[in-house]
């Protein structure tokens, strides 16, 4: 395992810490519970110091390209440079939706715009740099894991920065939305595709070892992201009046699909945790961030079909994984807090 300062996912705190706010502003609007916006105002700027904070570890590794092919051609840590992306991505969606509770919606798009901007060309960049050094090598299938789910998150994540755009400049939509649906083809096909390795890896080799759990469960960041995405799209082209949307019954049908998916493989997952935890413990390490995006992800997608259906149990299904998020989240936090510390007595 690397040193825990030049570890690759320490941009998934970045991910969990901006969905995460997304997911209390959600709440906060389903329930009426007004303190819960500020909380998700608190959230948002947390995750943004955090970002500002870790940008210099990866920004060394962007300069220095023969070392950032190497990382990302490591099948068992490369992937997770996409962290960087997709955080920066996450955090646009998170200014966009969470932003306009103490800024003006114009200022929160156009810096939901500029991260979407950087974090689409690092998106690419990194996104083929990865797949051509994982190409260009032959690796074992019990490389895979489920870290290699997160480049095509990083394109389903897309289609969310260009909803805000798209409803503040509805003559921009018509295009954006030709963008967002190309990006959440892009990111459909290759989860699809990956997360059939994934399954063949679990399958037909000896199991991962306890330092891979979290990766368990990143298919739930697809899972949840690709019908949430979906819904999102459609009522945006009802809103700003595109030719052909009419309804987001398509979405809603995707979405609850993804959700079964993802409460069937959390199952799995949390089986899977709980072995390795009796057997020999999970160390802890900033890939525990892994555990805090995919339910935040799912959380998203439960409560989006709740309200396109308006139903009240689904709402309060949404609700108690709202709960389950901040649990994860507050238990990550703690563990990361002393992890850091820990590395900075040595």
């Amino acid at each position: 395992m690397k040193p825990v300062h030049q570890h690759p996912a320490w941009f998934g705190s970045v991910m969990g810490t901006g969905a995460t706010a997304v997911v209390l502003l959600g709440q906060s609007e389903v329930w009426g519970i007004a303190w819960l916006s500020g909380v998700a105002v608190a959230f948002l700027l947390l995750a943004s110091l955090l970002a500002i904070a870790l940008w210099p570890r990866y920004g060394r590794r962007i300069a220095n390209r023969a070392e950032l092919v190497a990382e990302l051609g490591d099948p068992g840590h490369g992937a997770m440079l996409a962290t960087l992306p997709a955080g920066l991505l996450i955090l646009a969606v998170a200014w966009a939706r969470v932003g306009p509770v103490f800024i003006p919606v114009t200022a929160a798009v156009w810096i939901d715009i500029v991260l979407a901007g950087l974090g689409l060309v690092l998106a690419l960049g990194l996104g083929i740099t990865w797949a051509h050094a994982i190409a260009s090598n032959t690796h074992d299938l019990a490389s895979v894991n489920g870290g290699w789910l997160i480049p095509p998150v990083m394109n389903l994540i897309v289609p969310l920065t260009l909803v805000p755009v798209m409803l503040r400049y509805p003559d921009q939509a018509p295009w954006l939305m030709v963008v967002a649906f190309a990006f959440l083809g892009i990111g459909t096909v290759l989860f699809l595709a990956m997360f059939t390795l994934v399954i063949a890896r679990l399958a037909l080799r000896p199991r991962q070892p306890a330092q891979m759990a979290p990766s368990l469960w990143i298919p739930l960041a697809p899972a949840g992201i690709l019908g949430f995405a979906l819904i999102r799209l459609l009522q945006t082209g009802q809103e700003v009046g595109l030719p052909g949307f009419d309804s987001a019954t398509a979405g809603v049908i995707v979405a609850s699909m993804g959700i079964g998916l993802g409460l069937w493989w959390a199952l799995f997952a949390g089986y899977e945790q709980w072995r390795l935890m009796r057997e020999a413990g999970v160390p802890v390490h900033p890939g525990w961030w892994g555990y805090v995006f995919p339910l935040a992800a799912m959380t998203l997608s439960i409560t989006a079909v709740g309200t396109a259906m308006d139903t009240t149990p689904v709402q309060v299904a949404g609700a108690v994984a709202a709960v389950i998020l901040l649990g994860v989240w507050l238990t990550v936090a703690v563990r990361t807090a002393g992890l850091v510390r820990h590395a900075s007595a040595r």
